[in-house]
């Protein structure tokens, strides 16, 4: 598509009024300060993106990546957003092979034209960092090239990995390697590599942190992530814990009460409290990852930016 007619098709209509966008900022109240550190990623909306095991077609509106960054200037004021690999195309995964070098410059120009940035990439779509046979592992550290290439097209400042998804013990000699060599290059091109306490050994926000330091480059730090905690212990020491190498945060929302929209798995305030008395000072992810969605996944959204942007300092 040439770039006048792509420009064209991406400053359509406004999605959202801008009386209705303005009325909504007045309402919630953030100051500018506090707007500026909150993001909102495109896994929130699953259902409202087409081709794949998530949608349904009854929710409105349609995005896209293309789309989505006007969507979340217009409808919350906010000007960061982060991107998921499975939804670069349809069919999850092998969505990610859409996200072409030519599709990133579009997706780029896109939230550039509305004054959005891309924070961050969830990527699902590579390899295990820990594999044990070498060649494998420079596939791993190839297919992290490539994503963090891709990051830097759309400007993003980091991609986000996961070690492996097996519970058990990851092999860790394996995984500081890989990590090693793909912080390495990041470097070179401006690019971190984070990762998250997902699946496997990196659940846990221990180990999380112990990953990251035994890889001991700034260009590999953590993304953590407030949904991702099994018991036992203390979900707020236990996150608290990783956040001194923490980038970014995965700020996840589960469940909402369905009169007053307040979250309910977890006390949101406390969390973010914990965090910047210990020094966080970066950009909150908003994420909501129950399935189905919130009824009002918009409504939703605000409600996590008034608890996190209240309990910020």
């Amino acid at each position: 598509m040439r770039r006048r007619s792509f420009l064209a098709c991406a400053m359509a209509a406004p999605l959202v009024g801008q009386a209705a966008m303005a009325q909504t900022n007045a309402a919630l109240a953030i100051p500018a300060r506090k707007l500026e550190r909150l993001c909102l990623s495109t896994s929130s909306y699953r259902a409202n993106y087409d081709g794949w095991r998530f949608a349904d077609p009854a929710v409105l509106p349609r995005l896209s990546h293309l789309i989505f960054p006007r969507y979340v200037k217009e409808r919350f004021g906010l000007t960061k957003v982060e991107l998921w690999d499975q939804q670069f195309g349809p069919s999850g995964a092998a969505g990610a092979a859409a996200a072409t070098p030519e599709f990133c410059r579009q997706i780029k120009a896109a939230a550039d034209d509305v004054g959005v940035s891309i924070v961050s990439i969830e990527v699902e779509s590579t390899p295990p960092m820990d594999q044990l046979d070498a060649a494998a592992r420079d596939q791993t550290v190839d297919a992290c090239k490539a994503w963090l290439d891709k990051a830097r097209i759309l400007g993003a400042q980091s991609i986000r990995v996961n070690v492996n998804k097996t519970k058990g013990v990851v092999n860790m000699d394996a995984a500081v390697d890989t990590l090693r060599r793909v912080a390495a290059y990041g470097r070179s091109i401006g690019v971190r590599v984070l990762l998250e306490n997902h699946g496997g050994y990196t659940s846990d926000p221990h180990n999380l942190a112990a990953m990251v330091k035994a890889v001991g480059d700034d260009f590999c730090r953590a993304e953590v992530d407030w949904g991702e905690w099994s018991a036992p212990g203390d979900r707020y020491d236990d996150l608290q814990s990783a956040m001194p190498y923490a980038h970014i945060v995965s700020a996840k929302g589960l469940t909402f009460d369905e009169a007053t929209y307040q979250h309910t798995d977890y006390d949101v305030g406390r969390i973010v409290r914990k965090a910047e008395v210990g020094g966080f000072k970066g950009v909150y992810s908003i994420e909501l990852w129950n399935t189905p969605a919130p009824r009002d996944t918009d409504r939703a959204v605000r409600s996590f930016m008034t608890s996190i942007s209240q309990n910020m300092a």
